[in-house]
C-alpha cells in the first residue's frame, strides 16, 4: 500500500512569490476557472444526493460523502 499523499499549501501575494507580471493575470483567469470548476461540481453532487435520497430513503450517501471527497 501506498503512503498517503501529502499535500502542502503555502499562502501568500502572488508579487511576493515571484510570479512574472505578464503570467498574474492569466494565473488569475486560471484560479477562477478552476474555483467555479469545483463550486459547480459540488453543487452537482448536492443535486444528485439529494433527489436520491427523495426517490430512495434507503440510499446511503455516508456511502459516496466522506473524508477521500473532500
Amino acid at each position: 500500500m501506498e503512503p498517503p499523499l501529502i499535500i502542502t499549501v503555502v499562502k501568500g501575494s502572488l508579487s511576493g512569490i515571484g510570479w512574472k507580471p505578464q503570467y498574474i493575470q492569466h494565473l488569475k483567469e486560471l484560479v477562477s476557472i478552476v474555483h467555479h470548476l469545483v463550486s459547480h461540481t459540488f453543487s452537482f453532487l448536492k443535486y444528485i444526493c439529494i433527489h436520491e435520497l427523495e426517490d430512495d430513503h434507503r440510499f446511503l450517501s455516508q456511502d459516496f460523502i466522506n473524508d477521500t471527497l473532500f
